[in-house]
């Protein structure tokens, strides 16, 4: 071979490229998993009532309209919530046009966002093994899991909160510019749901520096100053314009959604003051089942651990003192759990040299009692399947199909997954708990299609759409969020306001929007022109010779939607199950 040709073979551009690095193998292992567990079926159901439809026709109207400032739903101002998650739902409707699947994709991967972090937050904290774990938890995690699906501001808190946090911790850490992603990660937070957004992570690392007597230089070291005029920069601007533009707004936002919300008991969801505690338990299940089992003093002590202890407490607290409780609000606590729960499966399964374990050989058979939980609790899936009859709610008659194959994928995954602890193979059987879980959470998909109907109004709302697609509409008593998404119109209200009150009173046409008494929507009946009335069956019976002659166009649950006869072409009725 000439001089050249081994020169040219030789040289870079003809040099096989490097192989991935086991960190890379690991990123994309996190984010395939991640992707199968959020992403799958996400499109597959209607939106839920009340707040799925609701923060997607916030975004449909943000998108028909231009108006990116003002939040409006059924076209009046709704200023519960501040606005990123509608400005990122618009922008997914702007790309993939407006459906379920692009109104639940900014969660989903607000979600995948708050997986990378809590993967990025122990790699650099404690390790390799610590950082896969972790992550896997997290995923798995039935509560975080079943969010990632679900159209609500606490996913995209919840990652922006964990973002910020972990990045303080890094920042006393290693220094450098963790703590600029901490403040705009607040800034974003703030944006998301209000000051919570960075009280939790200031919180928390104040109190971990305070029990370590770190306080003194921390605003230096923190650079707090021009890092809080950052989250500020980012956050004020929309808060100052919408106090000077909506009269009304400061007290509604800032005095009733958080003082009054927080304090007062007959505000807004009250619950008992442990209410959290029953929900981590089981919204973390079956990694919960695990804690009271790990030898928790053969890990090696490491700040990050009580870091992520303080920073779980600070959250379950907060939310607990409030009177308002809401089992989404207590999603910031899971990622560092999550982090906890991996620290003492990695302490069990591979005792540090700094552990009292480490002078005995690992033996990964301590966690052999996972794989029997998870077969227990798989049976338990699957006699709540056959029992499905016997309870109140129908939720679990309309998912015993789901029921059955959750149940029959955590049994053999507790069979696979206690033989490899038994053969001693570590990875494995972690491995085999992170599938197993997967694909139960997975076949849950199943679960929420077949409880559509009990928690959506999408193909009510489609039918009178089909049928009547000229027709005004009216909901009696009772304001069904999903009716303007799907028609693409706005509705009438009678009865109470509920959260459009605020925005009723600036509408100029709030008088032919909003009714007050039946007399005014049996005018509305009787006027020429097409009109569909959305109320309960209930009510339907009571008023039905004043209806007189009228087609029920669409049944789903309680509701009926109803047109006068010679209004409608088709006559035949739409039953929706």
């Amino acid at each position: 071979m000439s001089g050249t040709a081994r020169n040219e073979i030789a040289s870079p551009a003809f040099a096989a490229p490097p192989a991935a690095t086991p960190l890379a193998y690991d990123v994309a292992a996190i984010v395939a998993l991640s992707l199968a567990v959020c992403m799958f079926h996400l499109g597959s159901f209607g939106l839920w009532e009340p707040d799925e439809a609701r923060y997607a026709e916030i975004a449909r109207e943000m998108l028909q309209s231009g108006n990116i400032l003002v939040p409006h739903l059924n076209y009046v101002a709704y200023v519960e919530k501040p606005p990123l998650l509608y400005w990122l739902t618009t922008l997914s409707f702007w790309i993939f046009g407006v459906s379920e699947f692009a109104a639940r994709l900014p969660v989903a991967l607000s979600a995948i966002a708050g997986i990378l972090a809590t993967y990025l937050f122990a790699l650099r904290a404690f390790g390799r093994r610590h950082a896969m774990l972790a992550a896997a938890i997290l995923a798995t995690t039935p509560l975080y899991a079943l969010m990632a699906q679900v159209l609500t501001t606490d996913m995209t808190l919840t990652a922006l909160v964990t973002i910020a946090t972990f990045a303080l911790y890094l920042h006393w850490q290693e220094g450098g510019r963790w703590c600029w992603i901490a403040y705009v990660a607040m800034g974003l937070a703030v944006m998301t749901k209000g000051p919570v957004g960075a009280a939790l992570p200031i919180l928390s690392m104040l109190i971990w520096l305070a029990l370590k007597r770190e306080l003194r230089g921390a605003v230096a070291k923190f650079r707090t100053i021009p890092g809080l005029l950052l989250t500020t920069l980012i956050a004020a601007p929309w808060f100052v314009m919408m106090t000077m533009r909506e009269p009304g707004f400061a007290d509604f936002y800032f005095i009733g959604e958080h003082i009054r919300r927080a304090f007062e008991t007959d505000y807004s969801h009250s619950e008992a003051f442990y209410f959290y505690l029953p929900v981590l338990a089981i919204g973390l299940l079956p990694w919960t089942l695990l804690v009271p089992l790990l030898t928790w003093r053969e890990a090696a002590r490491k700040p990050a651990r009580s870091f992520c202890l303080v920073a779980a407490g600070v959250t379950v607290i907060a939310f607990s003192c409030a009177s308002a409780k809401l089992i989404p609000y207590i999603l910031p606590a899971v990622p560092p759990l999550a982090v906890l729960i991996a620290d003492g499966l990695v302490a069990c399964a591979w005792p540090s040299a700094e552990s009292r374990a480490a002078r005995r050989p690992p033996d990964s058979r301590i966690l052999v009692e996972s794989g029997p939980m998870l077969a227990l609790l798989g049976i338990g899936v699957i006699v709540a399947a056959i029992a499905a009859p016997q309870f109140r709610t129908p939720y679990v008659m309309a998912a015993r199909p789901a029921l059955y194959a959750i149940g029959a994928i955590l049994l053999a995954g507790g069979v696979v997954t206690t033989s490899m602890f038994v053969a001693r193979r570590t990875a494995a059987g972690l491995g085999a708990i992170v599938v197993t879980l997967a694909l139960a959470l997975i076949a849950g998909g199943w679960a929420r299609l077949e409880t559509e109907p009990m928690r959506s109004y999408a193909a009510l709302s489609r039918a009178i759409a089909e049928k009547a697609p000229d027709a005004d509409i009216i909901c009696y008593h009772r304001y069904v969020q999903s009716l303007p998404f799907y028609n693409r119109k706005r509705v009438v209200l009678l009865g109470g306001r509920t959260e459009l009150d605020f925005g009723s009173h600036l509408d100029p046409d709030a008088r032919e929007w909003f009714m007050n008494n039946d007399d005014q929507m049996f005018r509305r009946w009787e006027q020429p022109g097409p009109v569909v009335i959305v109320l309960d069956a209930i009510d339907l019976a009571r008023m039905r010779e004043r209806f007189g002659e009228f087609d029920v166009i669409a049944v789903e649950g309680k509701k009926r939607a109803i047109i006068r006869r010679e209004r409608i072409s088709r006559r035949e009725p739409i039953t929706l199950n």
